[in-house]
Order: structure tokens, then C-alpha cells, then sequence
């Protein structure tokens, strides 16, 4: 229930009320202030009360000072209403980083997600980030796919917007199919989309494909070893952040078959291209598949393939806008 705050008189200036009428923030009325919530009302009043004990000593003149106040303070005021509008109650971002990263990627993008409302949390796969100990050659794509389940299904999370960048797009899609009645929306970041029975190797193709079957076969200690982030066109202070935190990648998630399960993919599924991604190539199987898709959104923006760290605004604002 909203508190009513008696105003004063200048509060029901009409300058004043064409501009909360603009920006959607209540109504005043002649008999007070219906504020969407009480701190603002309380605020403008305070304010309304330091103001008139100094124009009184100044011997300004008071209405016309209060009247511009409170201008700027219901402007101020309707901006940070309409931030909090931007994410409907409950959302949830899961957000699944690709191969050699971990879910320190989105330490930049997080924030401005929960700025705006919603709710993120942000896993790393088994084998990478901060769970590089347990790397080992039994590590495979249903791994990482149980993953993203059980920490969702832990977690007791709804209403999740699933990303998927990268090599995530795999693990991240499989799960989706799992887990029906928890993922209302699918989105892959600039990512690999897989079909039943298809493998990373196989859109990567041929010449990564046989490189990484024979090392692989030489030694059962082989992963996928890092490759540095200008590969994925950082530069610069984001390069080097990036180049620390990489850890080698379990290749048997490149070599095992997708499995999709009986929940079917999301009807509400999006693709994100970043249009500036040096990676392009190996992701364009995966283009086909969502061209292909008539219910996917596929949506570009001017982009590299790691934006969640050289331009989390750009992505924040990519995700919320998908809602």
C-alpha cells in the first residue's frame, strides 16, 4: 500500500506535474504526494524544509527557488524509478562462461545486471576457474551439462534467462532441454549451438578436430591448453586480466556427443553475434543451425567475442533488452 505525504502548495505546480506525468512516477494530487515509494516523498519534503529555512534567511525569493528544487529533485528521482522498472520481479541470469574461462569472466557485467533488478549468479564449470584441481580426462560434456543443472535446480531458481558464451553454448543449451520448467529463456553469447549428436570438434573442424584426437590419444594427462586473450581480441590491461585467470580446458567436452533432453529447447531463445569476434569462423556451423531456427532472435551488436569483459555495458544492456 502506498503512504500519502501531505505536499505543499508549490508541490502542485503545473510544471511540476507535467514532468512526474512524463516520467511515470505517481500523481500529485491536491491533497498530497502518491509516491511509488516513501523515500521519495520523505525526500522532496526534507528537502522542502532545508530550503525554506535558508531562502527565509537569504531573503530569496522562496517559491520561485522551491519550484526549480523540486524540479531537479523529481527528475532525480524519476531516473532512479525508472532503472528499478527495467527487470521484471524474479528474473534470474545464469550466466555460463566458455571454454578456459570461469565464472570470474562476468565480474564486470554482474553488477550492472543487479543494478537493474535482477538476480545473477554465475558458476564455473567443473575443471576451470577456481575448480581447476578436479581437471581430469572423465570430465565430459555431461559434466558440465549436470553443472548447470544442479546449481540451478540447487539454487531452486525460476524464471532463469540462461546465457551460454562461447563453448557454453553447448553445455548451456543441453541443459535448457532438462530443465523445462525452470528456463523460460535461452540466450547464446556470441556461442556454438549444438544439434543432437553433434561435438565441438565438429564445428570447430577438421585440422582443431585432428590436432586435438591425436594429442589427446598420446596422453591421457592432455587438455586443451590455454590460448591467450588477444585471441579473443582483448588488448591491454583486459588482456592481461584475462591471461591470469585462463586454466586449461577438459577436452573430452569437445569429444563427447550432445544429448538433448525431453523438455525441448525454450520458445523464448535468442543469439547474440558479436559482429568484431576474431572467432567467427568456428562458430559458423552454429549461425547455420540458428538461421535455419525460425524461433530464434538473433540480435548484433558491435562487439569482440569476450565483451563480457572489455564492454560489460554493451552486453547488460543487450540482456535486459531481451526481457
Amino acid at each position: 500500500m502506498r503512504r500519502r505525504v501531505a505536499a505543499p502548495t508549490f508541490l502542485r505546480n503545473a510544471r511540476i506535474r507535467r514532468l512526474r506525468h512524463h516520467a511515470g512516477v505517481g500523481t500529485w494530487r491536491s491533497t498530497g504526494i502518491e509516491a511509488p515509494h516513501q523515500g521519495l516523498a520523505q525526500g522532496v519534503i526534507l528537502i522542502y524544509e532545508l530550503v525554506c529555512v535558508c531562502a527565509r534567511e537569504a531573503g530569496i525569493n522562496r517559491r520561485r527557488l522551491l519550484e526549480t528544487v523540486a524540479v531537479g529533485v523529481i527528475a532525480a528521482a524519476s531516473s532512479g524509478v525508472a532503472m528499478a522498472r527495467e527487470v521484471s520481479p524474479g528474473a534470474t541470469f545464469v550466466l555460463v562462461h566458455g571454454a578456459w574461462h570461469g565464472g570470474w569472466c562476468w565480474s564486470r557485467v554482474r553488477p550492472l545486471l543487479e543494478a537493474s533488478g535482477a538476480r545473477v549468479t554465475t558458476p564455473t564449470l567443473t575443471g576451470l576457474g577456481e575448480r581447476r584441481h578436479l581437471i581430469r580426462r572423465e570430465i565430459n560434456l555431461k559434466t558440465h551439462v549436470a553443472d548447470i543443472v544442479q546449481h540451478i535446480e540447487n539454487e531452486q531458481l525460476t524464471n532463469v534467462v540462461l546465457v551460454g558464451h562461447s563453448y557454453g553454448g553447448f553445455p548451456a543449451t543441453l541443459a535448457a532441454t532438462q530443465l523445462p520448467g525452470r528456463v523460460s529463456q535461452l540466450v547464446l553469447l556470441d556461442a556454438f549451438f549444438p544439434h543432437e549428436g553433434e561435438t565441438i570438434l565438429l564445428h570447430a573442424g577438421p585440422d582443431i578436430a585432428n590436432d586435438y584426437n591425436a594429442k589427446a590419444a598420446a596422453s591421457l594427462d592432455w587438455n586443451i591448453p590455454v590460448l591467450p586473450a588477444s585471441v579473443f581480441g582483448l588488448v591491454g590491461e583486459d588482456a592481461a586480466w584475462v591471461d591470469s585467470r585462463l586454466t586449461p580446458h577438459p577436452i573430452a567436452t569437445y569429444t563427447q556427443a550432445a544429448a538433448y533432453g525431453g523438455g525441448g529447447l525454450p520458445a523464448n531463445r535468442s543469439f547474440v553475434l558479436c559482429k568484431q569476434s576474431s572467432v567467427g569462423a568456428v562458430l559458423a556451423t552454429s549461425l547455420d543451425h540458428v538461421r535455419a531456427d525460425p524461433d530464434f532472435n538473433l540480435v548484433e551488436i558491435e562487439a569482440g567475442h569476450d565483451v563480457m569483459v572489455d564492454n560489460p555495458q554493451l552486453l547488460a544492456d543487450t540482456l535486459l533488452a531481451l526481457l
